[in-house]
């Protein structure tokens, strides 16, 4: 059974680092290019503006999830450093990952619903908002799965110590 985790884990790990590294060069490729026609052949991309929207939301989902994984979020340890206790302080590195959680599990619920009422058509590509709103609650998804992946590490690594 761990052998199936740690592959969908991998899998998981994989598609973070695609979707945002796939999104980041595509904003940037069709901003150039949207540039390079705009001020050189004074005509420019319609949908330009409208998909590198829908991209940066997803490189800014799927990053966060990343970021989560790789310990890039910043955390609150002014507080958590406040007491000598090793224990008081496990406990309330406890109650801000569970906080966070119950946010992140709010925020997805949230975009879930969100995302699924986005049957207006886009402006320039008249397709569903739905499947630009999409990567949202599937960040969220990602962020709770890495979370409570890393929940154990984050609540007993104590940084008080580690200096």
């Amino acid at each position: 059974m761990s052998q199936v985790f740690n592959v969908i884990d991998k899998v998981i790990h994989n598609i973070e680092d695609l979707v945002s590294g796939i999104s980041l060069a595509a904003i940037v490729a069709i901003a150039a290019a949207n540039t390079v026609d705009r001020y050189i052949f004074s005509s420019g991309f319609l949908w330009a503006d409208e998909v590198n929207q829908a991209l940066l939301v997803a490189m800014a989902m799927f990053g966060s999830a990343r970021a989560v994984r790789t310990g890039g979020h910043i955390e609150f340890t002014t507080i958590t450093n406040l007491t000598k206790s090793y224990a008081a302080r496990v406990a309330i590195r406890s109650v801000i990952l569970a906080l966070t959680i119950g946010f992140m599990l709010f925020l997805f619920l949230i975009s879930l619903q969100y995302a699924s009422r986005g049957t207006i058509l886009s402006t320039v590509l008249k397709v569903p908002r739905m499947y630009y709103y999409l990567s949202m609650p599937i960040g969220f998804g990602l962020c709770l799965y890495e979370y409570i992946r890393t929940a154990k590490a984050k609540v007993t690594t104590d940084p008080v110590q580690e200096h």
